[in-house]
């Protein structure tokens, strides 16, 4: 059976995305056939590894293996004027103080080239998985970064969620950032989880894999060593209210 990875939230955690893709590696060999990876957004934004985790990304397209979507925290880099000289603009955002020192440290690291990569990410992705066709967006197909769409919710939700996308037989979203397996009478809404965003305590990277035929989901949860993301964090001198997010959970 031919399956597809979803992730999203990555979220600038290195150590969580190359676990993550450590174990697509390892289903690959128990026997799955992995044909392809998605990426729902907010690759980069929190945590202090954003050229890394672009670079990562960066060799799976060329591989022509991956598709990745802008996220809430991608499109405030990707809407910074493409010639300016420093990251000033991100003070005038309404967000807590330790959100920006981090997006201004990530508009740093990525530098010219590393913004121009997420300006180029689209903001929807559409494609066809065996004979079904996928759309997947960051927050919710009308409001794409800054939608949510919650947990636990009965079917009546999830189908107004998915009415504006009836067309497509499965819509994968970010927002929710704990997984979600939804079957609604126009199609399923499904969120792979977090790879790199902790939602709460306890959290380990989380993905999904989906049947291109008949579009069962599971999820992977994977652990990763948050004591290196903790270092990084100290030695490049950003707030320490990330530290608390990584462990603990919630911006």
């Amino acid at each position: 059976m031919v399956h597809v990875a979803v992730l999203a939230n990555i979220n600038g955690n290195l150590p969580a995305l190359a676990k993550a893709l450590e174990r697509i590696e390892e289903l690959k060999e128990e026997g799955y056939e992995i044909e392809k990876y998605y990426i729902l957004g907010n690759i980069i934004g929190l945590f202090p590894y954003p050229k890394e985790v672009l670079d990562t990304l960066d060799d799976l397209i060329r591989n022509n293996t991956v598709k990745v979507i802008r996220g809430e925290f991608d499109q405030i880099i990707a809407a910074s004027d493409p010639h300016a000289e420093g990251p000033d603009y991100i003070d005038r955002l309404e967000v807590p103080m330790h959100i920006k020192a981090a997006l201004k440290y990530t508009w740093e690291a990525l530098g010219h080239e590393g913004r121009e990569f997420i300006r180029d990410l689209p903001i929807y992705l559409v494609d066809r998985i065996g004979k079904n066709d996928i759309f997947g967006v960051y927050g919710s197909p009308l409001n794409p970064f800054e939608g949510q769409v919650l947990l636990d919710q009965p079917t009546s939700y999830y189908e107004a969620i998915m009415r504006p996308v009836k067309d497509y037989e499965i819509l994968f979203v970010a927002s929710p950032k704990y997984p979600v397996n939804a079957m609604t009478r126009y199609g399923r809404v499904v969120c792979p989880g977090s790879i790199g965003y902790p939602p709460g305590r306890e959290h380990k990277a989380t993905f999904a894999l989906v049947d291109v035929d008949t579009l069962h989901t599971k999820f992977i949860e994977v652990d990763y060593d948050k004591k290196l993301v903790e270092e990084r964090i100290k030695k490049e001198g950003l707030p320490e209210e990330l530290i608390r997010i990584l462990y603990h959970g919630k911006i």
